[in-house]
């Protein structure tokens, strides 16, 4: 283990036998803030290429299939590098501001209405489902672009496919869509179509948004406490033999390690649970939009069109890149929220007189620099 790791305690968490006690601490929406933040940031960075492939593979023709590593050969052979993050802007800001609210907006519920415990406890996704409306204003317009943005530079592809074309036929030069940016793919459409263009599959992504936070933050809790006991059996059953047994120490490091493993198996298990959810939202946002014309197809009308061409299979199209995503963003974004959350509680930053300090000698630094 780090030295972070052990000179920063973990705070307590609430739990079904302390739910009473001094120890517990309060809600405090600026280590919520923070701490989400921080998990939305690590996670888009970590997780935008895999997300790229799942895209790809949920709105590819039947005549185009390719597996998930031909896949991304295939971009990275004939788009570039670059291309693994196009589109990254939209999803970076509103994923961190989606987060911060997310975390925020779970405790809140969870510690002052619904009174959720550790572990497996259905009011901890009662918890997470109540801040899903919000949520999904903010990620439809991001979910609209990163998913047009994703798909812009096989468009024409798409097109040749539908007309029966096989992807042997597919050009290996470096290909350009009709977007240079996030920012020109959204002037573009808006100015075409309107505002609410951006706005496309609301109603799909606003489900999926409630189903997926629900199970997320159910599953984390359980699952933390599972690994938690498991992994601090373990230790003490490795440190019989020694004479002395720090329990504190024992504590940190099953927390520590709990913590990545309970939200990458808590991220794998939501998203195979709203995978189909997420199957149609793509269709429905990925459909191609020109300047001129926009056929909107909806949820109902996309998921019919997918099993009737691909069947059951087709509702789980791009999974596996989907749930290896899920565990690398999920584990590092609760990682980062309890990391951030921790060191937030460790130096002070919770107690409004240790604020007002370290406000007062950041103004003080800028005086005497001015001064000078």
């Amino acid at each position: 283990m780090s030295s972070t790791a052990t000179t920063i305690p973990m705070q307590p968490r609430r739990t079904q036998s302390n739910s009473s006690n001094d120890n517990e601490l309060p809600f405090h929406l600026g280590e919520e803030a923070i701490g989400g933040f921080a998990a939305g940031v690590v996670g888009t960075l970590l997780g935008f290429p895999l997300d790229l492939v799942k895209t790809r593979m949920q709105t590819q023709t039947v005549n185009n299939q390719l597996s998930p590593l031909r896949l991304l050969r295939h971009i990275l052979k004939t788009e570039g590098i670059g291309s693994l993050y196009k589109g990254v802007g939209p999803p970076l800001l509103s994923l961190s501001i989606v987060n911060t609210l997310s975390f925020s907006s779970y405790q809140y519920w969870r510690q002052n209405y619904f009174d959720g415990n550790d572990g497996w406890d259905y009011r901890n996704a009662l918890s997470g489902m109540m801040g899903a409306p919000l949520f999904g204003l903010v990620t439809t317009p991001e979910n609209f672009l990163k998913t047009q943005m994703q798909l812009d530079n096989v468009q024409d592809e798409r097109d040749t496919g539908k007309k029966g074309q096989g992807a042997s036929s597919v050009k290996t030069q470096i290909v350009k869509g009709r977007f240079t940016g996030s920012f020109h793919c959204a002037t573009t459409l808006v100015s075409s179509h309107g505002l609410p263009v951006l706005y496309t599959g609301h109603a799909i992504n606003t489900i999926r948004e409630a189903a997926f936070v629900s199970m997320y933050f159910y599953c984390y809790e359980g699952f933390k406490v599972e690994f938690k006991s498991l992994i601090g059996r373990a230790e003490k059953l490795l440190s019989r033999n020694t004479l002395t047994s720090d329990s504190n120490n024992t504590e940190l490091i099953a927390t520590s390690i709990a913590i990545p493993i309970a939200g990458g198996c808590a991220g794998a298990t939501s998203w195979a649970f709203t995978f189909p959810l997420d199957c149609v939202r793509a269709g429905v946002q990925g459909q191609p939009i020109s300047e001129k014309s926009i056929h909107k197809q909806g949820a109902l009308q996309t998921l019919k069109q997918l099993w009737q061409t691909k069947g059951l299979t087709g509702l789980y199209a791009g999974v596996s890149p989907s749930i290896a995503r899920a565990f690398i963003v999920s584990g590092s974004r609760f990682s980062a929220y309890e990391a951030a959350v921790t060191f937030c509680r460790w130096s002070g930053l919770s107690n409004p007189e240790n604020r007002r300090c370290i406000v007062t000698k950041v103004l003080d630094r800028m005086l005497i620099n001015d001064k000078k």
